[in-house]
């Protein structure tokens, strides 16, 4: 089996791609997109190498481990290695009295195993689009209760609009335009947030599996084999409202998306909105893979 890259991009919500948590793996072994979280409320204080962000420096650790495992690895010794690495990683720059709580997601194709793997919220599209990862379940919920609370806002300026006989586009022009940037909501979240942390690696309906330096179950590892033949798999990070065969076409969706609804609360909802002095919503990466 050989493996090659049709198409990829990495990109960065604050524009320089060096600072983004997603990262690209590509080797003759292995290809995978690694997507880094900082799962901490507030800001950590920690100095990590280069000046990486937590996030970048999780996912940066998890691209280095991923290139030195066995040519044969399983994904349940990839997973294994992966955390020894991140746990050994982070006992080497945290302090005891502000831990690091940061890990990253993954997904790949190993030309070894010819096995799609996946651990955590990353999208993969094989033959079955319908094999696209949404967000986790309790980050969805979280972004959910963002809506509502945003959503609660503008309706209430719709009825002091119509009461003073305002049209609804000065609620959209000012109101909605300034939630853009100054958005009530976040303070509210954060106890929804801490919640989502505290769920990597749970076995319970709203868990997910994520490289954080502790055991993750098997029942959070996904692994697909692919059949004798031709195969393009598609990756994409969070940053992506819906993954599509070509980065063409996922970026035109994206596009559409943040035209339509820059606040993120009603197609796609998210936890925080698309600035306007952002590339995205989120970092976000994307690759296509062509397996012989």
């Amino acid at each position: 089996m050989s493996l090659s890259v049709v198409e990829s991009s990495v990109r960065s919500r604050m524009g320089d791609p060096a600072f983004s948590a997603d990262v690209l793996l590509v080797t003759p072994q292995i290809v995978a997109v690694l997507s880094g979280l900082d799962l901490s409320i507030g800001g950590q204080s920690v100095s990590l190498p280069h000046g990486l962000t937590p996030a970048r420096f999780a996912a940066t650790i998890g691209a280095a481990g991923l290139r030195a495992l066995p040519e044969h690895a399983t994904l349940r010794g990839a997973v294994d290695a992966l955390t020894a690495g991140l746990a050994a990683a982070l006992a080497r720059v945290q302090s005891s009295r502000l831990p690091l709580n940061v890990g990253f997601a993954f997904a790949a194709v190993s030309n070894a195993r010819r096995e799609v793997w996946r651990v955590g919220p990353i999208s993969v599209l094989h033959e079955d689009p319908s094999g696209a990862a949404a967000l986790p379940p309790s980050l969805a919920a979280v972004a959910a209760g963002r809506a509502l609370i945003l959503h609660a806002l503008l309706a209430g300026e719709r009825e002091r609009q119509a009461s003073q006989h305002k049209g609804e586009a000065v609620v959209a022009g000012e109101l909605a335009r300034n939630l853009r940037t100054h958005d009530p909501s976040q303070p509210l979240l954060a106890p929804l947030l801490a919640a989502h942390a505290a769920l990597a690696n749970d076995c319970g309906p709203l868990g997910y599996g994520l490289i954080n330096g502790r055991p993750v179950p098997d029942s959070l590892l996904r692994v697909q084999p692919l059949a004798v033949g031709k195969h393009e798999v598609v990756f994409a990070t969070a940053g992506y409202p819906q993954p599509g065969p070509t980065l063409a076409v996922t970026e035109r969706y994206l596009t559409e998306l943040l035209r339509a609804d820059p606040l993120l609360i009603e197609r796609h909802p998210y936890i925080r909105a698309h600035r306007p002095d952002h590339e995205g919503y989120a970092d976000r990466a994307y690759v296509r893979v062509r397996v012989r």
